[in-house]
């Protein structure tokens, strides 16, 4: 490793070398490419560990990405990209499978679903941090349904806005998440579920009073509902700017949410 100075200066790749900066640092790094081949990690029997370890992490990657695709109402409220948080909690549930051979090892939501509970989409201005209140969610899963009860929520008391907006309301969502599990070497033949169901209070002046309400929602198509799927709920603060007296428009990265309850 060097530290690259003088008049040239680069980062990425030219020929067999690799220029790049660290975090903290405005200095440039040097060095030359090194490693395994890729024919060697495919194919020699030294590198059996790491391509387990690889097949399980598109694995994990696969969860991530399925929850995620039924939180995408939700998704502009995140402050981060929550992503790979969400790979290293599918990898944390995957650990718990104590069956499967490793490589292919299953992230069994329908079991250890409940670990999702609570997985917060911000880092600066958590939901938590904002509705003061506990939220109570119930799932029956009988009916694909979700009721959550929402409090009423006092400005400057149990509920805290950071942002200099005139609206907010309550978005809810619902969906369903498969277990990912390994089937003919691989993680890639995961069944894609319906899209999720939204739900919202209407929209509320910040200096005022929200009424204490249900929000019902409602899955679209109970024949997806079996024993390998999960009911993910979630909810959101949504903040909203007025294009007219009529209309009143979400702001983008101006919100928080989380997975509220899973069943």
């Amino acid at each position: 490793m060097a530290i690259l100075s003088g008049g040239i200066t680069f980062t990425g790749k030219l020929g067999n070398l690799c220029a790049y900066k660290v975090k903290g640092s405005d200095k440039i790094i040097i060095r030359t490419k090194g490693g395994a081949s890729k024919e060697q990690i495919k194919e020699s029997p030294g590198f059996q560990r790491t391509r387990e370890n690889n097949t399980e992490f598109a694995g994990c990657a696969y969860a991530a990405k399925a929850i995620r695709r039924q939180l995408f109402p939700l998704k502009h409220l995140a402050d981060y990209n929550f992503t790979s948080t969400l790979t290293k909690l599918a990898k944390n549930i995957q650990l718990l499978d104590k069956v499967s051979d490793r490589g292919k090892r299953s992230i069994q939501l329908s079991h250890y679903g409940h670990l999702l509970e609570g997985f917060q989409l911000n880092q600066q201005n958590p939901f938590d941090s904002m509705l003061r209140h506990p939220v109570r969610c119930t799932v029956e899963r009988e009916t694909g349904s979700a009721t959550i009860t929402v409090p009423q929520l006092l400005p400057g008391l149990n509920l805290m806005l950071p942002w200099q907006y005139s609206f907010f309301r309550i978005i809810a969502i619902i969906g369903l998440v498969g277990d990912i599990t390994c089937k003919k070497e691989d993680y890639s033949s995961i069944e894609k579920n319906g899209p999720p169901v939204t739900a919202t209070t209407q929209w509320q002046s910040v200096t005022q009073p929200l009424d204490a309400q249900d929000l019902t929602l409602q899955l679209r198509d109970l024949h997806q509902l079996d024993d390998t799927k999960t009911i993910l709920v979630g909810i959101g603060i949504e903040m909203g700017k007025p294009y007219s007296n009529k209309i009143i428009h979400p702001v983008k990265y101006a919100g928080a949410a989380k997975i509220l309850a899973t069943g």
